[in-house]
């Protein structure tokens, strides 16, 4: 039953969106966004290493045990599961990994936090896109944050510091080590309440320059909820819609208003 409600939802947002392709967007900062980074059409040499990082993992069968803590899962039943499958359903999708590497590529974020490690890929798309800044990855399942450990200095990804443990518990720790968050990537816990509080949590340490991804924001009805909650707050100066993932935007000069695009491979 949840597939055929994704997929109802994948219809209805197809059907109220806008602005595709640039048509219709009057804010200059979204439609330089929209050229620049959802729909450049720019093919990147970074984009063999996203490649090559997916595909070393997604032929591995071992069995590992997984410590969910967040929302449980639409297709795992057991907490026992093959490396390959976790990389294609709860790992980010090469597509949208190469929209992580494209908007910190654009917005050149120094400080990066991922909410949600898996197996490192979004991790090491986020740090690829910004050589010069640093990826604080959090992630509460060891077995999985090993694998990633290995899988990101395998790749060469040496600007990410990986930190295990529940978010309660390391996300003011890692706060209180940094003076500012350029990016944040909410890609863990999939609950109304925790999302929320992730989100409130790195707003003190935001600017009107941050950018905060939000990953499967249409993945449940939980998810829906917080996705409105997060836009309506009135921090949220602009909300992007990009259906697997959400962007928000925090710049003062710009009047609130909410856009539901698309973006390309």
């Amino acid at each position: 039953m949840g597939k055929i409600k994704l997929l109802i939802k994948y219809f209805v947002y197809r059907i109220r969106r806008r602005g595709v392709k640039g048509h219709g967007i009057h804010s200059p900062f979204v439609f330089e966004l929209n050229r620049n980074v959802l729909n450049s059409g720019k093919k990147y040499r970074e984009y063999d290493n996203i490649r090559d990082y997916r595909r070393s993992l997604s032929g591995n069968r071992k069995i590992i045990k997984v410590n969910d803590k967040g929302a449980g899962s639409l297709v795992f039943s057991s907490d026992k599961r093959v490396i390959g499958d976790i990389l294609k359903y709860s790992a980010s999708s090469c597509r949208t990994g190469r929209l992580l590497f494209r908007l910190a590529r654009y917005f050149k974020p120094r400080n990066i936090i991922e909410l949600g490690t898996s197996l490192g890929f979004g991790t090491m798309c986020l740090a690829t896109g910004s050589a010069r800044g640093t990826v604080y990855s959090l992630e509460a399942c060891p077995r999985q944050l090993e694998i990633a450990g290995a899988e990101l200095e395998r790749a060469g990804a040496g600007n990410v510091e990986l930190i295990k443990g529940d978010f309660r518990d390391m996300l003011p720790e890692l706060l209180n080590r940094i003076e500012q968050v350029d990016l944040v990537y909410f890609d863990g816990d999939h609950s109304t309440g925790s999302l929320i509080w992730q989100y409130r949590t790195c707003l003190a340490k935001a600017d009107p320059s941050s950018v905060f991804v939000v990953g499967d924001i249409h993945w449940s009805d939980e998810m829906d909820r917080a996705w409105k909650i997060l836009c309506n707050d009135p921090a949220v100066t602009l909300s992007v819609d990009l259906f697997d993932c959400g962007l928000l935007f925090f710049r003062k000069v710009m009047v609130k208003q909410h856009h539901i695009l698309t973006y390309s491979d």
